[in-house]
């Protein structure tokens, strides 16, 4: 009876579906213009950029505010309570405006939080990234202009209850961020590991022993539906986030959105240098590496067609056969030509000796007397 219930197991393992990974979904900006229009307004910033602000942002509201932190495979992740955080907290950059107030610059690549940490004294403390924080995938990200994170950009909540649903309300006062910042150190930011972008901050084993606290490991799962994340937790207790983070290229297809459907008038300039950006430098970086794998080949083409010891397929030079091609003219041996300045050398350097010799005796005797006489 055992033996039987053990072969049906096994056949039954055998003919369970297979779980095969998520595939790669590549999609435009125009899945951020189409997403967030209802949410928000698009302002045209330069060039080719626009920036995103929400609807409806109370007095002191800033990004990474109103959620929870949740640890995974890839560090710290932040779920948001708010229906567009899937795109905001996980692409591009925020940036505050003194015209504007907060808004939101798309970017390429997907990360669990796109913030820098700071930890000590009890209690950590996250900020969104600078708008001049850029990522490169080689080494994490770098500031292409000097960049000192205000104190308004900063979060600040005790160890014990940064996994806490609604964290808003367990922070410290935003008054008090200049005080925490002076009794905190840094503790990273975005980093890669292989092919996977991490969200780094203080270690989770660090977080429980001073807050006392146990935190448990959430999985991501990749969904393909546009929207907000979903909280699914296990019958044995263990959670799993599933997100929506497509692959983004500058790649437009058939029926890409390729600006925001609706663009708010721009009464004052943004005070945001987009060409430091990471954004536009990422597309400077692309185009250029097009443009120059173009000019690689005109300049290849060109030099072909000047070359005369080779001729257009199918014909000959002045209708000769191949093997009366024109031939460049054969240039001396670099040793002959060597010697041959050095002979000339020599031959002006003699000539000189012998009108010095000969100025010298036709002046006589004299000239030495002169000289004596000098001395003397």
């Amino acid at each position: 009876m055992r033996r039987f219930v053990f072969i049906v197991f096994v056949a039954m393992l055998a003919c369970a579906p297979a779980i095969a990974d998520p595939p790669d979904v590549n999609v435009s900006f125009g899945v951020f213009y189409s997403s967030l229009g209802s949410y928000g307004d698009w302002f045209h910033v330069n060039g080719g950029v626009y920036a995103w602000r929400p609807y409806r942002m109370h007095e002191g509201w800033r990004p990474y505010s109103f959620g929870r932190w949740l640890w995974t495979d890839d560090g710290w992740y932040w779920s948001s309570d708010e229906p567009w955080g899937w795109a905001t907290y996980h692409y591009g950059r925020w940036y505050y405006d003194d015209n504007y107030g907060w808004v939101w610059i798309p970017g390429y690549e997907w990360a669990p939080a796109w913030v820098e940490w700071r930890f000590g004294d009890g209690c950590m403390g996250w900020a969104p990234l600078g708008p001049y924080a850029v990522f490169s995938p080689g080494w994490g990200v770098h500031y292409e202009e000097r960049w000192v994170t205000p104190a308004s950009y900063w979060s600040f909540v005790d160890c014990r209850y940064i996994n806490r649903p609604g964290i808003h309300d367990y922070g410290y006062r935003a008054g008090d961020n200049s005080r925490w910042i002076g009794r905190t150190r840094g503790a990273g930011s975005v980093t890669v590991e292989g092919t996977r972008i991490m969200t780094r901050g203080p270690a989770r084993d660090y977080v429980e022993r001073t807050g006392n606290i146990r935190i448990q490991q959430t999985d991501l799962v990749t969904r393909m539906e546009i929207g907000r994340e979903r909280l699914v937790r296990e019958p044995g207790g263990r959670e799993s986030i599933e997100v929506y983070r497509p692959h983004i290229t500058n790649e437009v297809g058939r029926g890409d959105v390729l600006r925001p459907t609706r663009v708010q008038e721009v009464n004052r300039p943004f005070s945001l240098d987009v060409r430091r950006t990471d954004i536009e430098l990422r597309d400077v970086g692309r185009n250029q590496t097009r443009d120059l794998r173009s000019s690689d080949e005109y300049r290849r083409r060109q030099f072909e067609s000047r070359r005369t010891d080779i001729a257009p397929p199918g014909t000959y030079h002045n209708a000769a056969p191949p093997t009366a091609f024109q031939q460049k003219p054969e240039r001396r041996p670099e040793s002959i030509e060597r010697q041959t300045r050095i002979d000339r050398r020599a031959q002006r350097m003699e000539r000189q000796a012998t009108r010095s010799e000969a100025h010298g005796q036709s002046r006589g005797d004299g000239g030495h007397e002169r000289s004596s006489g000098h001395r003397r």
